[in-house]
């Protein structure tokens, strides 16, 4: 007896429901008859939790009819409409969070390693099963990229010269940004395009814009050798030719470099994976209460800094410098107001060099004998990984009101990364 009570409950619970939604969702075109109906409606839904079982439920259908009768396409429902519903209050949900509380932001460089990571790579031998893919995919997002050799012959790599516009992110090797597409196909996006040759025919391999290349090659193909600079130091320079490739109607003249190493066709030119750069909350809720502290691996926008407008982006680096405060870097130590800066345990793991933290470099604004002084409303942001973070000593000083929030914790990948940030 007490399911069956209850049951008349929730139904009579989700006719009221209905009857104030349609009421909300049509008041501006019911009719003052079909208004009357609605009330009537609720009244006989109040009424009939009084009546025996068989009544009520009668009494339901009745109301049930009155409601189809002026419901349009609120009433009935479907499950169109429900799943609808649903998906419309959680995009306003999700997007109210981002905006207010916790944004994610997915780090694409190396210029805060090893603190956190950005895109990564590693080769592969042979090849992985669909498995394997699947699971490196789910837990590491990794993507394979894979270019074999459509002719025999000697590999030869093009080389960028001084005068190649090869974007902002530069390197050794020549590559063009073309637009391609992510996330399935779904949206568009800018790529790096690489050209190699061997013997008399060309192949080309695409991949993200922020991910630089130029490591994998060395890693690859010169295994031995520690710097790009040994590589091309150490080889006669009639190695170097300019070559004519003609790819879709198209002829580019670029420079290439003989590495002497033979393939074959159908060989692999360069099998490997690379790993998603960690993915981060960062919490946009605290500095509307607090200013950023010393030490803060804070995100910014890139649109309003001078040297940086070209490429409106968000950066992460960590915050070394407030308004007033007077910076410099002597033997790999990172000075703030005379004193070695504190605030942040990278700090010290850098100025004593271990860990894989490199220490401190005199380049840009911080050149060695250098100092420089935040101005007002400004701060001065570096990057972990200083001997390779493009930041505040190359392009200046981040504007307040651009800064977005402090990142919290690594929710990807799964690696000893994962967890609150530091």
């Amino acid at each position: 007896m007490f399911f069956k009570k209850d049951k008349i409950k929730e139904t009579a619970k989700y006719l009221l429901n209905v009857a104030k939604r349609i009421e909300n969702y049509r008041k501006d075109v019911l009719t003052k008859a079909q208004s009357d109906i609605l009330f009537q409606a609720r009244m006989q839904v109040q009424k009939a939790l009084t009546l025996p079982r068989a009544e009520a439920y009668k009494s339901f259908e009745d109301i049930d009819r009155s409601l189809k009768s002026i419901g349009g396409t609120i009433y009935p429902l479907t499950g169109l409409v429900e799943n609808a519903e649903v998906f419309l209050f959680a995009a306003i949900l999700a997007l109210a969070i981002r905006t207010f509380f916790f944004q994610p932001f997915r780090i694409p460089t190396n210029s805060m390693w090893p603190t956190y990571a950005g895109m990564t790579f590693e080769l592969n031998k042979g090849r992985r099963n669909i498995f394997e893919k699947m699971k490196r995919w789910m837990f590491l997002g990794a993507s394979n990229f894979n270019a074999q050799a459509n002719d025999s012959g000697t590999l030869q790599i093009p080389i960028a010269q001084s005068h190649d516009k090869t974007g902002p992110y530069g390197g050794i090797l020549y590559y063009k940004v073309v637009n391609g597409r992510k996330f399935f196909g779904l949206l568009s996006c800018q790529e790096r395009e690489y050209t190699f040759v061997v013997g008399g025919r060309h192949t080309t391999l695409r991949m993200p814009l922020e991910f630089s290349f130029d490591d994998v090659v060395l890693a690859t193909l010169f295994p031995k050798e520690k710097s790009w600079k040994e590589v091309l130091d150490h080889r006669p320079s009639m190695r170097f030719k300019q070559l004519k490739i003609n790819k879709d109607g198209h002829e580019d003249r670029i420079n290439y470099f003989d590495t002497g190493i033979q393939k074959s066709t159908g060989e692999d030119i360069f099998n490997f994976d690379i790993l998603s750069g960690d993915m981060l909350f960062v919490d946009r809720l605290s500095y509307h209460f607090s200013l950023p502290k010393i030490g803060d691996p804070f995100v910014f926008r890139t649109r309003n800094i001078k040297e940086l407008r070209y490429d409106d982006k968000y950066y992460i680096k960590r915050l070394v410098g407030l308004p007033g405060d007077v910076l410099q870097v002597e033997n790999s130590t990172l000075y703030r107001n005379s004193v070695p800066i504190e605030g942040a345990e990278a700090f010290e793991l850098n100025r004593k060099q271990v860990d894989q933290y490199p220490g401190y470099t005199n380049v840009g604004l911080l050149e060695r004998d250098y100092e420089v002084e935040i101005p007002e409303n400004h701060y001065f942001a570096m990057g972990d990984n200083s001997p390779y973070s493009y930041d505040s000593r190359s392009w200046g000083f981040v504007p307040n009101q651009e800064v977005i929030g402090r990142a919290i914790f690594i929710l990807y990948p799964f690696t000893r990364r994962w967890g609150c940030s530091k």
